[in-house]
């Protein structure tokens, strides 16, 4: 089977005008922790990210071109992003078969409207 067979036996939907308000800009915080108990003490440092405000989205609640609802899980989904406008977005970690993580640029004015191409690559 050739690469372009491959890709078009797969199911794919195209969902318009998809509106990413989701950032993944945090701010780091570092802390310390000290703990003291009859017999022995012990100090613990570390960061911790206290801003990721990535956008989660069900599959189930996105709509395609034609007006159809995605079904609610997919076989290992690609999520592929085209943008509208200079400002980005990506996809935050891995798609899940029922949902993905989409962020955008948080240095940008607000959110940002990309068209989103999705792929069931299958078993």
């Amino acid at each position: 089977m050739s690469a372009i067979e491959s890709v078009l036996a797969r199911r794919m939907w195209f969902v318009p005008d998809f509106n990413v308000w989701g950032t993944t800009a945090g701010e780091e915080i570092e802390y310390l922790v000290v703990e003291q108990a009859p017999d022995s003490a012990a100090v613990f440092f570390g960061t911790v990210n206290a801003g990721e405000n990535a956008q989660q989205v069900a599959f189930a609640d996105l709509s395609d071109s034609r007006g159809n609802t995605l079904p609610e899980t997919i076989a290992r989904p690609r999520v592929l992003i085209r943008p509208r406008s200079a400002e980005l977005a990506f996809i935050v970690g891995e798609e899940s078969s029922g949902k993905f993580k989409i962020a955008r640029d948080a240095s940008g004015s607000g959110p940002v409207t990309v068209d989103l191409l999705i792929i069931e690559m299958g078993d």
